[in-house]
C-alpha cells in the first residue's frame, strides 16, 4: 500500500482493436475513484501492424516477446520513478509473458478476449507464419501461456468459450475464472429518442463498423447496396480499409475514433447495425449499438454468441449467408415495431450486462482482493 493506504493499481492493455477501447472504458470509471491509485499503461501496437489492421508481418521479433519487453521497459521507468504497485490488470498474457520476476512479487489477474488455442479454433489466429499446434515454437508458447495463466491470482475472460479454453486446454480450475465482458459507458452511449421521425426523403441507414473490413464482412453489404431492391438503403461504413466502389448510396468513414462524439452521432442517425463478421472473438461495437437502441445483425461466431440474443435484440445469420443478411434488412427496415421493440430490448440487456461501471467495481474489488493477498 502508498502512504495513503490506498493499494496502488496497474492497469496495462495491448492497443489492438477493441483492447483501447476495454483500458479506455475501465479508467473512465476507474481514474477517479478514491479508494485506489491507478496507473494506466497503453503497450502500442508498431506502426505496420496499426496499417494491417492488428495483424503482423512475418517479423525477426515475435509479437510476444515485442510486447512483453515494451512492457517490462515501461514499468521499469515507472519503478525507478517511485511507482511501487500492489496489484496489476493486464489485457492479453502476451504483455506479461516474459515479466518473471514482476509476475513473482506483484499479484496479477489476466483479461483475455481468448486464449491462443481458442483463436486458432475461431479462425482468428494472427501470427506469421500460421499456427501449427504441433511445431516447437507452439509447444513452448503453449507451456509459457499456461504459466502465466497458472500464476495469475484470477483470470477474467471476455465469454464463456475462452474460459471453457481456459479450463480444457490449460488445465485452468474454473473458480479461478470469472467471465467478465466488455463494459460499456452508458453515459456516452445512451440512448436517443427513436420515436417518429420524418421519413419523406429520408433513407433507412444501415451501420457498420469495423477496422478489418473483409474479416468483419463488411464486402457482404457491399454487395448488397449495389442490387436494385437495397439501392433506397443509405450504407455507412466506419473503416480505414474500405473495399469497394463509390456509390450514392455508400458513404465511408475513416478516422472515427472509439468512444467519439462522430461515432456516436453516426450511431444516433442509423436505423440498424450489420456486422456479418466471419470471425470474431467479441463484439464491443455491436454492444454500443445496442446501447444507442439499435438492433443488430451478426453472426454467431466466437464471442458474439454471448452479446446478441437472436430474434430479441437482433438476428444472428449464418457466416457468409448473404441472402440471410438480406432478409434480415428487409424485415427490419419494413417494420418498424420489430426495429424498436428489438432495440429497446438491447439497451435493456447492455444496461444489466454490459455496465462498464458495474464491471469497474468488480474489477477493482478483485485487484484489492489480490493485492490483499500479499499483505
Amino acid at each position: 500500500m502508498n502512504a495513503t493506504g490506498k493499494p496502488r493499481l496497474l492497469f496495462a492493455a495491448y492497443m489492438a482493436g477493441g483492447n483501447a477501447t476495454i483500458l479506455q472504458n475501465l479508467q473512465d470509471q476507474i481514474a477517479g475513484r478514491p479508494d485506489v491509485d491507478s496507473a494506466w499503461l497503453p503497450v502500442e501496437m508498431d506502426a505496420e501492424s496499426k496499417r494491417l489492421g492488428g495483424r503482423r508481418r512475418r517479423s525477426l521479433i515475435p509479437g510476444t516477446i515485442r510486447n512483453s519487453a515494451i512492457t517490462g521497459r515501461e514499468i521499469r521507468k515507472l519503478e525507478r520513478a517511485g511507482e511501487k504497485f500492489d496489484a496489476a490488470w493486464f489485457f492479453q498474457q502476451t504483455i506479461c509473458m516474459f515479466l518473471w520476476r514482476f509476475r513473482s512479487r506483484v499479484p496479477y489477474v489476466v483479461a483475455m478476449d481468448g486464449t491462443p488455442l481458442w483463436y486458432a479454433r475461431n479462425e482468428l489466429w494472427y501470427a506469421v507464419p500460421p499456427f501449427d499446434p504441433e511445431s516447437l515454437g507452439s509447444r513452448v508458447k503453449h507451456e509459457l501461456t499456461r504459466r502465466v495463466y497458472a500464476g495469475a491470482f484470477h483470470l477474467l475472460p471476455l465469454s464463456f468459450s475462452c474460459r471453457q479454453s481456459l479450463i480444457d486446454d490449460y488445465g485452468i480450475e474454473p473458480g479461478r475464472i470469472t467471465v467478465i465482458p466488455p463494459g460499456i459507458n452508458l453515459r456516452t452511449f445512451a440512448c436517443p429518442d427513436r420515436g417518429p421521425r420524418p421519413e419523406a426523403g429520408r433513407r433507412f441507414q444501415v451501420l457498420f463498423v469495423g477496422a478489418d473490413f473483409l474479416r468483419k464482412g463488411g464486402d457482404l453489404l457491399v454487395k448488397l447496396a449495389a442490387e436494385r431492391e437495397f439501392r433506397d438503403v443509405q450504407f455507412n461504413f466506419v473503416t480505414p480499409a474500405y473495399q469497394g466502389p463509390a456509390a450514392d448510396n455508400i458513404r465511408v468513414f475513416d478516422g472515427v475514433t472509439p468512444n467519439s462524439p462522430q461515432m456516436v452521432n453516426l450511431l444516433t442517425q442509423a436505423d440498424l447495425y450489420a456486422l456479418p463478421t466471419r470471425a470474431d472473438s467479441h463484439a464491443i461495437a455491436s454492444l454500443e449499438a445496442m446501447a444507442m437502441g439499435l438492433p443488430v445483425i451478426t453472426t454467431p461466431v466466437g464471442g458474439v454468441v454471448d452479446v446478441v440474443a437472436d430474434g430479441e435484440t437482433g438476428y444472428l445469420i449464418p457466416r457468409d449467408d448473404v441472402d440471410a443478411l438480406a432478409d434480415r434488412i428487409r424485415r427490419l427496415r419494413d417494420d418498424r415495431a420489430l426495429r424498436l421493440g428489438m432495440g429497446l430490448a438491447g439497451r435493456k440487456r447492455v444496461e444489466t450486462r454490459f455496465n462498464a461501471a458495474t464491471i469497474a467495481d468488480f474489477v477493482v474489488d478483485l485487484l484489492k482482493r489480490a493485492a490483499a493477498s500479499r499483505l
